[in-house]
């Protein structure tokens, strides 16, 4: 009998997952179609990280603006990380990219 619920336990949990990655795929090909958006991945501490080319735009509004873009697909993103292309890549970790603005999206 207990063996059944453990079984049952399991399978809800797994059903109950399957939407946050759905949710976190739709985002990021929302994000992904935005015009300077070069590339995005969400962490699973629930950072957006946006890469995009270095324009004369507001960043502070632009990652408050990628909060309101990822809100509706309900892909549980707390804080939003705009990032300028050139400090990506040849093997840097995400702490030393150069970071142009952060927005917490959380409620």
């Amino acid at each position: 009998m207990r063996y059944a619920t453990l079984l049952a336990g399991l399978a809800l949990a797994l059903v109950l997952a399957a939407p946050a990655r759905a949710d976190q795929a739709t985002a990021m090909a929302d994000i992904r179609s935005r015009p300077g958006v070069l590339d995005a991945s969400i962490d699973d501490k629930g950072n957006l990280w946006v890469v995009v080319k270095n324009a004369n735009i507001s960043w502070p509004q632009y990652a408050a603006f990628m909060c309101d873009v990822v809100r509706p697909h309900k892909a549980r993103v707390f804080i939003s990380r705009i990032v300028d292309v050139t400090s990506v890549g040849r093997g840097k970790k995400s702490s030393e990219w150069k970071q142009l603005a952060q927005a917490a999206c959380g409620g």
